[in-house]
């Protein structure tokens, strides 16, 4: 019984993690009004639209997931080992040549790549990279939150090492962790109570207060955004801009997959990765059959598909309650990855050139 909630949970949150960031691609990078004359308020697939249907496609947020998801296959469960696994993931990665990857991320690969260790790769970036390599670990290690918090550390200076980034991660981690505890409703203050404490960061720390202050008056994510001055050009990849929205439309929302991630998406800014890592969250309790239908048969992802990613899933819970069981998931070639990249950059560069269109 218990391994089967675990399943859901796992499932739901990768899932939710590629259907977040595949509905949000299309809108990243784009302020909240302009998104709304190009696209409709309607939240659905926008990145490529034929006669046949809409479909969307998975960007770094969802291979980053999935990544951490591997190496907790196979690693030996200790942040060092796991460390190691991580970077040979990233190098791996790397050299598929993926598209859109942030200039901290590009950075730290070239350094994985040259032999540099993943512990001394990272660069000072406050960016959101991080995060959305923290849910996995949250679910993975709800119950033991110290390995959480070293192996939140392995996962962010490997690329990232602004202490801001790793906070923010850890948050992130706590979050899933949180979820992954909890049946039915959830309650905000508690969530505080539990990582405000070990929070040092003056902003994130009044951001975070401020979310507790607005879930009170049970206020919308668009009324926080606005007393954070985050409404008109969106949601940045600042890790205490993503953060807060974060967790305050998974607080506001909880329980409702659809809602949560459409409020993320219609606030605008860096849409797939916010999308991404609240749908991460909502998926542990929603799963997958909390994803709406239409958004889920959309995403038309190969080789990694939604097959591969329930695999994945069952493999982890497998992993979590077998800890000193070693799982093999066979990985998707690299060729075929190397192919699918060379393709969705040529689909991003056409839909670049789009949004230099009218309207503006």
């Amino acid at each position: 019984m218990q391994q089967t909630q675990s399943v859901r949970q796992i499932t739901g949150l990768l899932i939710g993690t590629a259907v977040g960031d595949a509905i949000g691609l299309a809108r990243e990078g784009i302020a909240p009004k302009r998104a709304r004359r190009m696209f409709g308020d309607k939240i659905q697939h926008n990145l490529i639209v034929t006669p046949w249907g809409r479909i969307g496609l998975c960007s770094d947020d969802t291979e980053h997931a999935a990544m951490v998801a591997q190496c907790l296959l196979s690693c030996k469960l200790n942040p060092k080992d796991f460390s190691s696994r991580l970077g040979r993931g990233m190098r791996r990665w790397f050299l598929t040549m993926p598209a859109g990857l942030g200039m901290a991320t590009l950075k730290a690969c070239l350094k994985l790549c040259l032999g540099i260790n993943p512990a001394k790769s990272g660069n000072n970036s406050a960016g959101n990279g991080a995060a959305m390599r923290a849910p996995v670990i949250g679910w993975f290690f709800a119950g033991n939150p110290d390995i959480m918090r070293e192996c939140i550390h392995a996962a962010t200076i490997i690329t990232h090492t602004d202490p801001r980034a790793e906070e923010g991660a850890w948050v992130i981690a706590m979050a899933a962790g949180y979820a992954s505890r909890q049946q039915s409703e959830v309650s905000a203050d508690s969530f505080f109570a539990e990582i405000m404490p070990a929070l040092s960061g003056e902003q994130l720390i009044s951001h975070l207060q401020l979310a507790q202050q607005k879930l009170k008056q049970q206020a919308q994510l668009h009324d926080y955004l606005l007393a954070l001055k985050l409404e008109k050009k969106g949601i940045t990849g600042y890790i205490n801009n993503t953060v807060p929205a974060v967790i305050y439309a998974w607080l506001r929302y909880y329980g409702d997959y659809e809602q949560t991630v459409s409020a993320l998406i219609q606030a605008g800014g860096d849409t797939d990765t916010t999308a991404a890592i609240a749908g991460a969250l909502a998926g542990i309790y929603a799963g997958e059959a909390g994803i709406p239908e239409q958004w889920l048969q959309g995403v038309k992802e190969w080789p990694m598909s939604m097959d591969y990613l329930r695999k994945l899933s069952v493999a982890l819970t497998d992993r979590k309650h077998h800890p000193k069981q070693i799982i093999s998931l066979k990985q998707p070639p690299y060729v075929f990855l190397l192919c699918r990249n060379i393709l969705f950059f040529c689909i991003i560069m056409l839909h670049g050139f789009r949004r230099l269109l009218p309207p503006y």
